[in-house]
């Protein structure tokens, strides 16, 4: 495989502009460009192009839970996934010391001081991913099968790996996650084992390089009032600014009631429930422990899971 055909490893991610660039483009990639009208819907689409093993995608989320959970019904969402990381083999970053699986630890482990956003890294000492292929391919079946479960089954995969160090890359882990959502493993094999699954990824990686994304995250608000594209983890504020731009909508009020953040989020970080809430990682933190919601470590940070409630 040629350097030119083979994606950037998984954790060789620039910390500075929050960037995970596709091989020889991270000059290539403006900081945003504002130009022509959106799809003239009412709705504002963002075209996501990420890959499930980003770590700048993974430290984008509190702003991208953010929004979403706020302005869900003014959002169409569309994904594509771009092929950060076809295989190690031939792979080598002289520039940032990375010739095999376990040097990205240091690089996310970058990612998650700067950010605040916990990582949990193991997953290169214990488990490699060999590829970021087959959670994509998988992505693109569950896009098939079940389109309105493609961004949960997305995050649910970040999850395992971000959070508690599994590779994603694993047959096993991802039909689990799919019969976790509760759909149709039998058709969801079927899509894996006939190809259609991988031909509708090969399709994101041509539409990858039609959009002019060279890297990780890149994100493509279309409104009603005009077009911009960003690059790279950025700030809540900067996003939801951009979206409203975009979109001509009114701002809301960040969410008020711990019930309804946990409604919506679910398993969260401390960082995703104070994007979401307005308050403090600190004072979110107090609010979480006194509601009953369990935490367990996450690298240096924290992954919380609400009490379930009773409902009548």
């Amino acid at each position: 495989m040629s350097q030119t055909d083979q994606s950037l490893a998984a954790g060789v991610c620039d910390p500075d502009s929050g960037v995970c660039a596709l091989p020889g483009d991270s000059a290539a990639l403006p900081g945003a460009a504002a130009d022509r009208p959106g799809p003239g819907t009412g709705l504002t689409r963002i075209t996501y192009v990420t890959d499930p093993i980003c770590s700048a995608c993974w430290i984008l989320e509190p702003a991208w839970r953010s929004l979403t959970e706020r302005y869900r019904d003014l959002i169409d969402v569309r994904h594509v996934y771009g092929g950060l990381l076809r295989g190690w083999q031939g792979f080598h970053d002289e520039g940032n010391g990375i010739r095999r699986p376990e040097d990205v630890a240091h690089h996310w482990d970058e990612f998650a001081e700067i950010s605040g956003q916990p990582i949990n890294s193991s997953v290169w000492h214990s488990d490699p991913i060999d590829s970021s292929y087959p959670p994509s391919i998988a992505l693109a079946a569950v896009r098939l099968l079940a389109p309105e479960h493609e961004e949960t089954y997305l995050r649910r995969l970040r999850e395992e790996l971000f959070l508690d160090g599994r590779n994603i890359a694993a047959p096993e882990l991802l039909e689990r996650l799919v019969v976790e959502l509760g759909l149709d493993v039998a058709s969801y094999r079927r899509l894996i084992d006939n190809g259609e699954a991988e031909s509708e990824f090969e399709r994101d990686l041509v539409r990858t390089h039609e959009l002019g994304a060279r890297g990780f995250p890149t994100l493509i608000l279309e409104g009603p009032d005009g077009r911009v594209v960003l690059h790279g983890w950025i700030q809540p504020e900067r996003l939801e600014n951009t979206f409203l731009t975009v979109s001509g909508a009114t701002r809301r009020t960040a969410v008020s009631s711990l019930d309804e953040a946990t409604d919506r989020l679910g398993t969260g970080t401390s960082l995703e429930y104070a994007a979401l809430t307005g308050h403090s990682v600190t004072d979110v933190e107090g609010l979480l422990t006194r509601a009953g919601a369990t935490s367990r470590p996450a690298g240096r940070g924290k992954a919380w899971s609400p009490r379930p409630r009773n409902r009548h």
